[in-house]
């Protein structure tokens, strides 16, 4: 299918009615957003709706991996402009995926904090809403990152990616560590190796000491003008001096 964009304005009166719909955002449906083309537009990239439909989780388990690889493989790889438009995104979490968004982002009982939590994953508030805080977008943008890795598969990646969120906390609110690929690369590799032996790196102050030593190193400006095998031995030192 064509992949569908809520119109502007129509976005913003879903926005502002949020409070008026919280029992559709808790049990009901927004069926008329995607019935009535006075709400989308459709563009000339396409996007798989039967591999976003079978996106599914649980309380007991997020599948946060599997959730990333099918809305990256459902959306596909499309450019970076259009993977920040809130358009796209906030027109799937009410449609294709808003069964999947209310089980993985359950609304509280109390109305004023399910009104700020629909705002937070249901549509999207800037780059940084895009790219951590949207139910689908997040996915996305995870998978994304993780698929211009080299020498680590898309599961695998994303297995290291996401296996412990202060770790990931710490790789994305550094924007240059998760915007240069290589020292992203390079940081990935070590966690792979981290996650198939002792898990040790992932432990939450032996990974901060693993950061702080890699900015003390020269940073990321620095370091990305290293060629590979130096910024591997300077992460190894890294590595080596949190033990």
């Amino acid at each position: 299918m064509k992949a569908r964009f809520l119109k502007a304005s129509k976005m913003r009166e879903l926005a502002s009615r949020i409070k008026d719909n919280l029992d559709l955002y808790r049990s009901g449906n927004f069926d008329f957003v995607s019935s009535d083309p006075e709400y989308y537009f459709e563009s000339e990239t396409s996007i798989s709706e039967e591999i976003l439909q079978s996106v599914s989780c649980t309380e007991k388990d997020l599948n946060e991996v599997d959730s990333c690889v099918k809305v990256f493989s459902g959306v596909g790889e499309i450019s970076e402009y259009l993977a920040r438009d809130e358009r796209l995104w906030v027109y799937l979490t009410h449609t294709v995926l808003l069964t999947y968004c209310r089980t993985r982002w359950p609304l509280p009982d109390d109305s004023k904090a399910a009104e700020k939590h629909i705002r937070t994953h249901f549509f999207c508030a800037g780059a940084r809403g895009i790219e951590r805080d949207n139910a689908v977008s997040r996915l996305w943008w995870m998978a994304s990152l993780c698929n211009r890795c080299s020498g680590i598969d898309l599961k695998d990646a994303l297995a290291c990616f996401l296996h412990q969120s202060d770790v990931r906390a710490n790789i994305v609110e550094r924007p240059t560590t998760s915007q240069n690929i290589r020292i992203f690369n390079a940081i990935l590799q070590r966690l792979h190796t981290s996650l198939a032996g002792d898990k040790a790196l992932y432990g939450r102050e032996k990974f901060r000491l693993f950061m702080k030593n890699l900015n003390l190193q020269g940073g990321v400006k620095l370091l990305a003008a290293l060629p590979d095998k130096k910024i591997n031995e300077i992460l190894d030192q890294c590595v080596a001096t949190t033990t």
